[in-house]
């Protein structure tokens, strides 16, 4: 999802009248989010639920009483306790703390919001406090190591260090967006006095497009490659600063690729005149007489991605233009980065298309270089094979997938994903979850596995539902989000089933499902040897995996038996076919 750069023009009251209309027509089908703030935050609310509502569906937010920050933390009868929370964004501005305790203030505020963000099995996105906006002591305070500015930061540096390594927990810098804006363009004093609302409506805007964007990240929305189509380039004018973005590409470590038609090898022969490093700045090119979709989808499946995870870079009529696509679906968004060449690089940066989140705990990374394919004797590109295989992707992730039984308050998103999910379920309808079928052991089990890699944290993404039958162990229901898809996840939940089956004393495992048309991930992942094989229960009695695919004519009816192929393993789905 790209962030809106500053400068570019925004109808903010048009925004504000579509989140009233989709609150009078659209019942609330995203995440629950409370925002606590030191302020009136309510001019947030239109802003950050637009921008998440467009591909997750229109966010139910709750907004606390102004400055009632750790009364509402820690009162387990206050209207956030009781509000089933989601995410947890909390702003809480240095001008409301007492001055001289800033150091000390603002990380106790933070470390309240985090116990309860814990106790309530929400995320945590904690706003950064902007510098405040003027100075006392004027330029004289430039010089204090232990003025108001430097208290400020080092406030500000204290929070960043407590929170940076724990999971589930997200930043949002506000000093980001009021530095862009200017102080004048930011802060709005009359109405601070009127009704406790610091800042003007931009500020709003963009603070909310932030924080959306840290939650659409940890949906995996973001891109993990570039292609840059040089259709219908034709000059040494026409590629003119498309090697700096390229640079940018490669030192923030983006595999970048090069697609066009075969008219494009004149533009592709001018960037290389221009610019001799290029090759060593991309992964591959390829050049044919295919549209540069059928080229995406192509080189996405050449990378083991979806196409939705490449953004696509063009430039036309002087403008260079950045086009991805959503995880959770809709229409494409595009991201104009004008007309100025130099700006590019910075421009691209700002809009956020590759951001990623940390994952807690992991090294620093540093950026590799790109190898370029070979070039030939007339300048034109030679067809390389992308190096990057599936298995190498999916070992890179180092995806881990936590299973445990559901709380209380996540009983509401798994029978969500129960419903909604369509990519990767069994297709068969079942029941919504009860509380008691939360509980460990017995002969029904439910599980909600919460998933994570080095790209950030993907949050709730499995939901398992099993039940003994006899010396069956049947899953009822098998749900991986789209984020986690084909990761690797799905073998973590066939090893939890697996551990259940046994556990049961079960000696097989049955699944039953239908083929709805859209669960194809699903039902080729079964019907793989990557799902299937024998392990032997406590009792050395064998345990098999059994599929029975439902009849399209008659639901309810299964008109196939399948027997997963065997393997000599000791866990289920512990071998996977390279």
């Amino acid at each position: 999802m790209p962030l809106p750069l500053i400068d570019a023009p925004a109808d903010l009251r048009a925004l504000r009248a579509a989140h009233q209309a989709a609150e009078r027509t659209e019942p609330p089908g995203g995440p629950r989010v409370g925002i606590m703030a030191s302020y009136t935050a309510d001019p947030l609310v239109p802003y950050l639920a637009t921008a998440l509502g467009g591909a997750y569906g229109r966010p139910d937010v709750h907004v606390a009483p102004y400055n009632q920050i750790v009364q509402e933390c820690l009162d387990p009868d206050s209207g956030s306790a009781r509000a089933g929370l989601d995410v947890l964004v909390v702003a809480q501005r240095l001008e409301e703390l007492e001055d001289g305790a800033w150091a000390t203030g603002l990380p106790a505020v933070t470390e309240a919001a985090y116990r309860a963000a814990v106790r309530w099995g929400a995320t945590l996105v904690v706003v950064l406090p902007g510098l405040p906006a003027a100075d006392p002591l004027g330029v004289a305070g430039d010089c204090w190591s232990d003025g108001r500015t430097a208290a400020a930061a080092a406030a500000r540096e204290a929070v960043r260090a407590a929170l940076a390594d724990r999971p589930n927990v997200h930043l949002v810098d506000l000093e980001a967006v009021l530095r862009s804006l200017g102080a004048a363009r930011a802060h709005h004093p009359a109405l601070y006095q009127y009704a406790k609302v610091p800042y003007r409506e931009e500020v709003f805007h963009h603070l909310g497009a932030r924080i959306a964007h840290v939650l659409r990240l940890r949906a995996g929305d973001t891109c993990h490659a570039a292609a840059l189509d040089l259709d219908g380039l034709a000059d040494a004018e026409d590629v003119d600063g498309l090697g700096g973005v390229l640079r940018w590409l490669s030192a923030a470590g983006v595999p970048s690729h090069v697609l066009g038609g075969p008219d494009a090898v004149t533009a592709w022969r001018e960037l290389l005149a221009g610019d001799p490093a290029v090759p060593a700045l991309l992964s591959d090119w390829r050049f044919d007489d295919r549209g540069p979709d059928a080229q995406v989808r192509d080189l996405a499946a050449g990378l083991g991605l979806a196409a939705r995870d490449i953004a696509l870079l063009r430039r036309r009529e002087d403008r260079l233009t950045v086009t991805v696509r959503p995880v959770g679906g809709g229409p494409a968004e595009t991201v104009d980065l004008g007309t100025e060449a130099a700006a590019w690089p910075s421009l691209l940066a700002a809009a956020g298309v590759f951001d990623r989140l940390p994952v807690p705990g992991a090294p620093a990374r540093t950026p590799q270089p790109r190898p370029g394919g070979p070039v030939g004797e007339d300048g034109a590109p030679e067809q390389s094979a992308g190096a990057l295989s599936l298995a190498s992707f999916i070992a890179g992730l180092e995806v881990e997938t936590d299973f445990r039984p559901p709380r209380g308050a996540e009983l509401a998103k798994i029978n969500d994903m129960l419903v909604a999910s369509k990519e990767f379920t069994l297709g068969v309808p079942m029941a919504p979850a009860e509380v008691d079928a939360a509980a460990a052991g017995g002969d029904r089990v439910l599980r909600l596995g919460r998933v994570r890699d080095r790209l950030g944290d993907l949050g709730p993404s499995v939901v398992l539902a099993l039940a003994k039958d006899g010396s069956d162990c049947v899953v009822e229901a098998f749900v991986i989000s789209c984020p986690a898809m084909g990761k690797g996840v799905e073998v973590q939940a066939m090893r939890e089933i697996a551990a259940h089956a046994r556990a049961m004393g079960a000696d097989r495992i049955v699944l039953g499902y239908r083929d709805t048309g859209r669960n194809h991930a699903a039902v080729d992942f079964l019907r793989s040897p990557a799902a299937g094989g024998s392990t032997e229960s406590p009792d050395g009695a064998p345990l098999n995996v059994l599929l029975h695919a439902e009849s399209a004519g008659t639901p309810g009816a299964f008109e196939t038996t399948e027997t997963a192929e065997t393997f000599e393993t000791s866990e289920i789905g512990a071998v996977i076919p390279s």
